[in-house]
């Protein structure tokens, strides 16, 4: 009677990793597909719409003309849901015009997230620049909040 029931428990055993090693390679595939849609992030950068999708850039511009310019020079983190930044901004006074305007240098933290797609790409949608002691032309505080997407145009952009 022992010797049956070590050997219906062994038999079970046998059994139950059998079944495991055959779930195990039924999930494999979805395993990897769940992986490959958690790509890494870019940021769409200049005023080149879907243009030049970038990760790590050294250089954020948002605009043409005399719009800001960030130099990322370090980025702290880049990951699937956020990217953090330490870097300079630049800005031009356009006084008495941008191409004779004066460039300043600040200071400044970029945070990148909030996720959208565009077709299979993944990219960051919101951008946010903390620049401490300046404040933007057009902002009350430190902060300024951006947004890639379409602004009564046909191209999108940093807003």
């Amino acid at each position: 009677m022992k010797k049956l029931g070590i050997t219906h428990h062994v038999r079970a055993a046998i059994l139950a990793a059998l079944t495991l090693l055959s779930f195990g390679t039924a999930v494999t595939p979805l395993a990897a597909t769940a992986a490959s849609a958690t790509t890494i992030p870019v940021i769409y950068n200049y005023a080149s719409g879907w243009s030049n999708p970038t990760v790590r850039p050294p250089w954020i511009v948002i605009g043409q003309g005399g719009s800001p310019m960030a130099h990322t020079w370090y980025w702290n983190t880049w990951g699937t849901w956020t990217a953090k930044s330490t870097g300079t901004l630049w800005t031009n006074n356009c006084i008495p015009n941008c191409a004779l305007g004066k460039t300043s240098y600040h200071k400044l933290y970029v945070t990148l997230n909030w996720i959208k797609w565009h077709g299979s790409t993944r990219y960051f949608y919101r951008m946010t620049w903390y620049t401490p002691g300046y404040r933007l032309r057009g902002y009350s505080t430190s902060t300024a909040v951006l947004h890639f997407g379409l602004q009564g145009g046909t191209a999108p952009g940093w807003h």
